[in-house]
């Protein structure tokens, strides 16, 4: 017991979204449950109000657990320098001005001054005992940012975990071999989490990502393991098993706002054609919509406020499986949540209209979640309508197609994530063997 880590406390950076800790939510209640306290610090007001407004995530924070403590740095002071400090760090080290020398030495006077301004917004009893052993987590893109070089100066004996922010699939070919080294070595103080060595060489930048003193690991996505999902499956069964003495069709929509991805009049059209659908289709229906977390504004607000049918919710994704009879997915990874919990989900996206990001093929598009097997198709508003006729002829059940080997694999590093990382605080005396 003496080599035994006594303060086990991990570290939890959320700067964007939700997402960040969602995805990380089965490892912190994993951590939990190794008596480990968690500290989470929201480092803008945005990720703070996205997570509240997630039901699972904002359950867990608020939870009455004591080893649970929540820290809010965010305002509108903090983050301007937090984008400033990021843009001229980056500015600094692309134009190469260490080499000048006297640039140089204005430079680390300049960074001196915004280390110091973080790191005394961090929490004492924190920073008091930089010594000490911690665990830290941060989405990946936080490697780019000079916050993450100050915390790993100040707190040279902690191991850092760096982790997607959502189970998106970032490879095309699904068919291609990617390599993976066996030899892991957890050694290293740093580690990079990803679902699959595919979703690596598509992110890897050739600088911070591609360091030799991060090790790369491959554990699937958390949340996708049968442990993390046995009661919602069982859940989402059972509702789906009372269809026929209800008098309401449940359907669960996983929007998309206009942006990069849709533009306006397509994202307004999408959502006023998906209405007309359903209305032909069901004479009593109950339309749930979870918007994008970047969906601000939405057409869904508009109508949601004429049609007492219509409610734009909340709750995470996995949870709102569970109440549902099938998905309308305008394409995002939300489709995988909901097809391992056995809903069927209809993809209402045309990938050749909107074809940033989606995948090549032959001459035309398609998009990776049809590739890996786990929803049915349409492209347009005639389409959805075919599909959700066959849908309500098989009873709604989930139509038996044989995923992509891609998906298999996945889903089986995801059921093997706590060994990972039952080794690395094994390999940092966290915890006995």
């Amino acid at each position: 017991m003496s080599n035994l880590n006594k303060k086990k406390v991990a570290v939890v950076f959320i700067s964007g979204s939700a997402g960040e800790l969602d995805w990380i939510l089965p490892i912190l209640d994993y951590l939990l449950q190794k008596k480990f306290k968690i500290k989470i610090i929201f480092l803008s007001r945005h990720a703070l109000k996205s997570v509240e407004e997630n039901n699972m995530c904002n359950e867990f924070i608020n939870s009455k657990n004591i080893n649970i403590e929540t820290i809010s740095l965010g305002g509108y002071f903090f983050e301007k320098i937090e984008r400033i400090g990021y843009l001229t760090y980056r500015g600094f080290l692309k134009l190469e001005l260490s080499k000048i020398p006297f640039i140089n030495s204005l430079f680390k006077l300049y960074f001196s001054f915004l280390k110091f301004l973080f790191i005394t917004k961090l929490p004492t009893e924190i920073t008091d005992f930089k010594d000490n052993k911690y665990l830290f987590f941060s989405e990946f893109p936080g490697l780019r940012r000079p916050r993450d070089k100050w915390i790993k100066e100040m707190f040279n004996n902690s191991v850092f975990f760096y982790s997607p922010h959502s189970p998106h699939i970032y490879v095309e070919d699904l068919d291609r071999q990617y390599e993976e080294s066996f030899k892991k070595d957890f050694r290293k103080n740093a580690f990079l989490l990803l679902g699959h060595p595919g979703d690596f060489e598509i992110i890897n930048d050739g600088k911070e990502l591609a360091s030799k003193s991060l090790e790369k690991l491959f554990i699937g996505h958390p949340k996708y393991s049968n442990n993390w999902l046995r009661n919602l499956k069982k859940e989402s069964r059972l509702f789906r098993e009372t269809h026929e003495t209800r008098n309401k069709t449940t359907i669960l929509v996983l929007s998309r706002g206009y942006g990069s991805y849709l533009d306006e009049s397509s994202h307004i059209q999408m959502v006023d054609k998906t209405i007309e659908i359903i209305e032909e289709q069901f004479p009593n229906y109950s339309l749930l919509v979870k918007k994008h977390p970047r969906e601000i504004p939405s057409h869904w607000d508009t109508v949601s406020k004429k049609n007492k049918a219509i409610e734009v919710v909340n709750e995470h994704i996995l949870q709102l499986a569970t109440k549902a009879d099938f998905v309308i997915s305008f394409w995002g990874s939300g489709s995988m949540d909901c097809f391992l919990l056995g809903v069927p989900v209809i993809e209402y996206w045309d990938p050749v209209k909107h074809h940033k990001q989606q995948v090549p093929i032959n001459d035309t598009y398609t998009t990776i979640y049809r590739k890996l097997g786990i929803v049915l198709q349409a492209n347009d508003a005639l389409e959805l309508g075919e599909q959700i006729s066959r849908l309500k002829s098989v009873q709604y059940i989930l139509p038996e197609k044989k995923v992509h080997p891609y998906f298999d694999q996945l889903i089986t590093r995801s059921n093997k994530w706590n060994e990972t990382i039952e080794k690395i605080l094994l390999s940092k005396d966290f915890i006995l063997d």
